[in-house]
Order: C-alpha cells, then structure tokens, then sequence
C-alpha cells in the first residue's frame, strides 16, 4: 500500500480493489477481504463549508473506515500517545480507524465525498466528544 506509514495504534491503510475499462472504474471492500468487520452502517460527509470540520470525537466500540470517493481532507489521528495526519485522496486507499483513536477531518476540498463504514449502529453512549476525557479514558484502557 502506497502512502505515508500509519503509526497511529489502530489505523492503518487498507487497498482497496477495482477494476476498469473503457467505460470507467469500479472500486469495492468485501468482508474478510480487507473489511474486517461487518458493517452495521454506512454514511457519507459531503458538502462540507469551507473552513468546517467533522469528526473530532473518539469511539470506545466502533471500528470506521473512510474512503475518499472524491475530492480529498486531512485525517488527523490521535491514539493518546502518538499524533498524525494523512490525506484521504484516493478512492482506492482507505483508512481504517479503530477503537480508541481521536479522528478529526479537516481542510476539505470543494466537491469531496467521504463514504464511512462504520461497526456499529450510532450510539451517543460509546462517542468520546471531550478530548480531556478521551485522554483520561485512552490512558485506563492502555493499561
């Protein structure tokens, strides 16, 4: 998989396959082929305002992958101890997000779309939305 290395404990790039032909291109994840759980629901972020952000929580139970299915953001990554920052760009590159993991997507170009697959169903209860807290509660879970 091309793209920077992820340090982040629980994130990593997952390939995603395709194929193509004259009639353009089609990408896809199937379960065990690079899905590693089953996903529970699908949602899309799309006309973003300039300047806004989405994210910026943290989940105790759902696993996430994003795909950049067009246009591009920055993921910034924090898992308690190491921070980074990758580019959604390429509908061919997903990021997975696991547990744990404080995920903010800022700096969106016009026109993006990110599809999100998410583990589990929404429930408030398992978001992080204070990063204190996030911080105190990634800190007791690592040991």
């Amino acid at each position: 998989m091309t793209g920077p290395v992820i340090e982040v404990r629980g994130c990593r790039w997952i390939s995603v396959p395709g194929a193509s032909d004259a009639r353009g291109r089609v990408n896809f994840l199937e379960l065990g082929k690079g899905l590693d759980f089953s996903p529970k629901r699908l949602f899309w972020l799309h006309g973003v305002a300039p300047g806004q952000w989405r994210g910026r929580h943290g989940h105790r139970d759902s696993q996430l992958v994003l795909v950049a299915v067009n246009g591009s953001c920055k993921a910034h990554l924090d898992d308690g101890t190491i921070m980074q920052t990758v580019t959604l760009d390429d509908p061919t590159k997903a990021l997975h997000v696991g547990t744990w993991v404080w995920h903010e997507l800022t700096d969106f170009a016009r026109h993006t779309a990110i599809v999100v697959i998410a583990s589990s169903l929404y429930d408030e209860a398992e978001y992080l939305r204070d990063y204190e807290v996030f911080k105190r509660e990634v800190g007791a879970h690592a040991k």
